[in-house]
Parts: C-alpha cells; sequence; structure tokens
C-alpha cells in the first residue's frame, strides 16, 4: 500500500498538467457529447413517464448522473443516468439508463502509457495492481473534469425534461456522483419557468 501512495504522489505533477490539458479540451468538445446525451435523456424521459402513469412515483426532484465503479474495472467508462423523486436512492420506481461519454476517457490508453513510462523510470517492476490503481486515479480524474462541464450540458438539454408529460418538482436538482455514495448538487433546472439555475 505504500508504494501506491508513492506512485500517486511521484506523478502529481504529471496529473496536474494533464487535467489543465484535458479541461481545456473539453471546454473545446463537450458539444460534442450532446447528441448521445439528448437521445439517452429523451429515452429515460420516455421510461420515467410510463412509470408514472403507473402512479408508482412522485413527481420527479433528481436527475442524477451516477459514476459507476463497476465501469472502471470492465473499462466500459458507462455513467447511469437516473430520475428520482424526494426518496433519491429509496425510490423503488428509479429507472436508470447508461450513457458512454466518449470525449472524456478518449486518451485514457495514452495517458496510461505516459504515466507508466513516467513511472518506469523511477520504479522498479510495476506491478499491474499499481497500474490499475493509477489508472482509477486517472479517471478519477476524468470525472471530476465532467463534473465541471456538466451544468453546460444539462443546460443543452433542459427543454427535453421540462417540455415533457413528466410530473416534476418545481426545482430539479441535478445530481453528479458515485452510485450510491452521497452526490453533489450541480445546477438546477426551474421546471415552472423552464429555466435553468447554476
Amino acid at each position: 500500500m505504500q508504494r501506491t501512495k508513492e506512485l500517486t504522489d511521484f506523478l502529481q505533477t504529471y496529473r496536474a498538467e494533464r487535467k489543465a490539458a484535458r479541461k481545456e479540451v473539453l471546454e473545446e468538445s463537450y458539444q460534442k457529447m450532446l447528441p448521445a446525451l439528448t437521445e439517452t435523456i429523451d429515452h429515460l424521459v420516455k421510461s420515467q413517464a410510463d412509470i408514472q402513469e403507473t402512479e408508482a412515483q412522485r413527481r420527479i426532484k433528481y436527475l442524477c448522473f451516477f459514476r459507476l465503479r463497476s465501469s472502471g474495472y470492465t473499462q466500459s467508462h458507462e455513467i447511469a443516468l437516473a430520475m428520482a423523486d424526494k426518496k433519491l436512492y429509496l425510490d423503488e420506481a428509479m429507472d436508470c439508463i447508461y450513457w458512454m461519454p466518449d470525449v472524456i476517457h478518449e486518451e485514457i490508453e495514452k495517458d496510461m502509457e505516459e504515466a507508466e513510462n513516467l513511472l518506469a523510470k523511477a520504479f522498479i517492476r510495476l506491478e499491474k495492481y499499481e497500474l490499475f490503481y493509477i489508472r482509477q486515479q486517472l479517471l478519477s480524474d476524468d470525472w471530476e473534469l465532467f463534473c465541471g462541464v456538466l451544468p453546460r450540458l444539462v443546460k443543452a438539454i433542459e427543454g427535453r425534461i421540462t417540455g415533457s408529460s413528466l410530473l416534476l418538482e418545481d426545482d430539479l436538482e441535478v445530481l453528479c456522483g458515485g452510485y450510491m455514495e452521497e452526490p453533489e448538487t450541480v445546477c438546477y433546472i426551474n421546471t415552472k419557468e423552464g429555466r435553468y439555475e447554476r
């Protein structure tokens, strides 16, 4: 465990520079995610509207973007999108639809190779579990960057939600975080006035 900390400490500068570079790329190219996100949101809205017709769910209070820990192991890099009433995780009618925002992780293999080369210059015989640990660190950095551009993505698709037949709370809270963890609120959609709020 001590060595994984040493590896992480050694890569601090690399990770900081990588995050700054990736942030610039995402700022310029986040719109590439919109077509697939729009399609996914449309599916989710339809699914939740069907559930609400059975009266199994109250008004929607949360739009959730969940990071799946398993996606790091499977390398699918999928995110779960969900809508829930005020009970959030206890909402039995909460449905999840999976979406893969390719732009976020498109450089991960190249970046891992670069990180491995840097580490190989300072550490003898890197183990697979150590490289996996570093990969998880880079994916966590990518997730943090995604949460940073999420408000812009939400602003672009909020009309698909507010213009739908869904029963919504006046303020739809947009959450971002690990599944079954305590998510962070990144923005709100005022559904009464069809207005986005940061």
